[in-house]
């Protein structure tokens, strides 16, 4: 049999084998941890940088863009359009139609004086 003094050293051994096996389990479950939460890290971070790759595509595009914007409401470049595509001039003295004290005493408003000038 054993005596006392051993069964405590024996009962020690045991207690410290069950303490390093539940600090192992410990550590292992917080490595397994570290490595998910890297990964995740790893993951967002990678489409993080997609995302910013494909804002600056963006911007490049909207700046390109503005910059055809301000080209076309340019102007010497609306008046090009209007005169070549549309046939549009600047109207002449003889193109104006003024209305006179007489014309607004007789209720005469600018559209029907316009209209009696382009057919008379």
């Amino acid at each position: 049999m054993k005596s006392r003094a051993e069964r405590i050293k024996a009962d020690r051994i045991k207690a410290d084998r069950k303490s390093a096996v539940r600090l192992l389990t410990v550590i292992m479950i917080c490595m397994f941890v570290l490595v998910g939460m890297r990964s995740y890290a790893a993951i967002l971070q990678h489409e993080n940088n997609v995302l910013i790759k494909q804002n600056e595509y963006l911007q490049a595009e909207i700046d390109s863009l503005s910059s055809q914007i301000v080209e076309e409401t340019n102007v010497t470049r609306i008046e090009e359009i209007a005169t070549q595509e549309y046939g549009m001039v600047y109207p002449s003295a003889e193109n104006c139609v003024r209305l006179t004290a007489e014309d607004q005493e007789e209720g005469r408003s600018l559209a029907t004086a316009i209209r009696s000038e382009a057919y008379n």
